[in-house]
């Protein structure tokens, strides 16, 4: 018998845990998307933000504390259930909510996002092109789609050492960067910008699973000194990861 989808993100998600305090923009795990989030919004605030496949709320919960209106939603109903518990241990139930799939789509109906954020989650979906015509219907004129993905090009790819990876977290396709322009022109988006992030020395923590123990070591300068190692590894063996700045066409 086929699991139904959540049901494979609950299991996904089920190391979440409630979050205590907000991430910090140096985080490890996150300090790519944050660098590529400041350049964008300039620290901007009281904007409408969608947390698209938001998982335990760790974007979400950041920029509602920062004076955003924020929606998240996941297709886990699991780990929605925790991002609201960690909204409310955060007191930030007023600037948040949380929403599973269905539910926020029904939700957010003629809302209308400054920002929409889609950070490694399309290539979970059966059909990229949809969810992007999703997007562009729910974009303000002026806003930004800021989304992330694995690349083709990533060298552990290359070489066979993510398929165990793309099937356990559920991973549909990669891309490269001319691909995801093309999708996204049919949805009626533009690329405006986009970066080659994470080279094979970063990946390689987030693939091969004994070397993840090691990321909660990553702060401060080492996390500093991993992450410029890590750089110069992408003009040489290939970007592991595509960031793209899109808006309405």
């Amino acid at each position: 018998m086929m699991i139904p989808k959540y049901k494979f993100y609950d299991l996904f998600h089920k190391s979440s845990s409630l979050q205590t305090k907000l991430v910090s923009e140096k985080n490890f795990t996150y300090r790519i998307v944050f660098s590529i989030l400041n350049q964008v919004l300039r620290n901007k605030n009281n904007l409408d933000i969608l947390d698209f496949g938001c998982g335990s709320g760790t974007l979400s919960l950041y920029f509602a504390s920062k004076g955003n209106n924020v929606v998240g939603i996941d297709i886990s109903p699991k780990v929605i259930r925790t991002a609201k518990a960690s909204a409310s241990r955060l007191d930030l139930r007023k600037e948040l909510n949380f929403f599973t799939l269905n539910e926020g789509k029904r939700k957010i109906k003629g809302q209308r996002f400054d920002l929409i954020l889609c950070i490694e989650v399309l290539e979970h979906i059966k059909n990229d092109e949809v969810l992007l015509r999703f997007f562009s219907s729910h974009l303000k004129k002026s806003g930004y789609l800021i989304l992330s993905t694995p690349s083709k090009n990533a060298p552990l790819y290359k070489i066979g050492l993510t398929k165990n990876f793309d099937k356990r977290v559920g991973h549909l396709r990669r891309y490269n960067l001319k691909s995801l322009e093309k999708v996204f022109l049919r949805a009626n988006l533009k690329v405006k910008d986009s970066k080659k992030t994470e080279g094979i020395i970063r990946n390689s923590l987030f693939v091969i699973p004994f070397l993840g123990r090691f990321i909660k070591f990553l702060k401060g300068p080492l996390s500093d000194l991993f992450t410029f190692l890590d750089q110069l590894t992408i003009p040489l063996l290939g970007e592991s990861d595509i960031f793209v700045v899109a808006q309405k066409k």
